[in-house]
């Protein structure tokens, strides 16, 4: 196909820049679609992620309230304990001194 004019070459030079231009938005569309196909990857496994965070902190707060509740209890067991004996040792040796106390103001008295 002889090139008959000067407009003939222009038409050829303008088809092959629109193929060109083509060939381009299509290799740009294909990397927009991989760089969302990346970020879409990327966002699941952060919203795994933190689930599985989220599921953790739940479970240590279950697991903490369960032992506060419990160390209640503990710590009921433990002052009732301290009182029986610090308590009760507390009160037999002051019963000792006012015992003491009562034998040595009767010999005085005597």
């Amino acid at each position: 196909m002889p090139v008959q004019s000067s407009q003939d070459l222009l038409y050829i030079v303008l088809s092959l820049c629109v193929l060109w231009f083509t060939v381009f938005l299509c290799w740009l569309l294909y990397q927009a679609a991989r760089v969302l196909r990346n970020a879409n990857r990327i966002i699941e496994g952060l919203t795994r992620k933190l689930e599985l965070i989220s599921e953790a902190v739940e479970f240590i707060k279950r697991r903490v309230d369960g032992l506060s509740s419990n160390m209640g209890v503990v710590s009921s067991l433990a002052s009732g304990l301290m009182e029986k004996y610090v308590v009760g040792k507390l009160t037999k040796k002051f019963s000792e001194k006012i015992e003491e106390k009562e034998k040595v103001g009767k010999k005085k008295k005597k």
